[in-house]
């Protein structure tokens, strides 16, 4: 019997085996088992679609709620247990409560903590979610390091949600995915003081990617995993 989960693995599968995308992933074989926060760079291009393939698992996204209302992608999304949020509004706090809530039951929650897309060499204050989430819940954090040659990707210009957007979108080409070591926290940190550190360990990884990414043969890129 088909399941949301299994569908949207299909969908993502094929999406990225039509478009003949690839990755380049490490520090993935020492993640921890149990509850965990996977915090990542939001760089536009720098999509995470293969982190459920990485992990065996079904991640929990705290995404913006207006990818819930696209058709078909907003069904999979409320389908897979991905949790929307509403910025600016009291109802954020209902998103990092049912976050929190999956942690105590063990599962994965993904976060990006710059809340919208960043370019690549800059940076914003990040929001302090996952410091927050860490210490109610004691799950490790984990940080992502998402990175892909501006040579792969493809500007966009669109309409969304009543005004004009621009970005960057990855077609084709490698992705790479530099997982960090967990890390925990003290009930007593200082939450913008710890999000600091934890997009500087963040971007440590984006750096050793970009720096990777010059001397890869592309005879060598792992494949779309089956």
């Amino acid at each position: 019997m088909f399941t949301p989960a299994g569908i949207s693995r299909f969908v993502l599968k094929s999406y990225i085996a039509v478009l003949n995308r690839t990755y380049d992933v490490s520090g993935h074989l020492s993640l921890p088992p149990g509850p965990r926060i996977i915090a990542m760079n939001h760089t536009p291009g720098c999509d995470p679609l293969y982190l459920p393939f990485v992990l065996k698992e079904t991640p929990h996204f705290l995404l913006q709620d207006g990818l819930f209302a696209i058709p078909v992608i907003g069904w999979m999304l409320k389908e897979t247990g991905q949790i929307p949020v509403q910025r600016g509004t009291e109802k954020a706090r209902e998103a990092k409560e049912q976050a929190c809530a999956l942690l105590r039951e063990g599962k994965t929650i993904a976060i990006f903590p710059e809340g919208k897309d960043v370019p690549l060499g800059q940076r914003i204050p990040a929001r302090t979610g996952a410091i927050r989430m860490s210490i109610e819940t004691g799950a490790p954090i984990i940080p992502l390091g998402l990175y892909a040659p501006p040579a792969h990707l493809t500007s966009l210009d669109f309409d969304w949600q009543g005004s004009r957007r621009s970005g960057a979108w990855q077609f084709s080409g490698i992705s790479y995915m530099r997982f960090g070591a967990a890390w925990k926290l003290g009930a007593q940190s200082d939450l913008h003081a710890q999000t600091d550190l934890l997009m500087d360990r963040i971007y440590s990884l984006v750096a050793e990617a970009e720096r990777e990414s010059r001397f890869v043969s592309h005879s060598l890129l792992s494949p779309v995993p089956r």
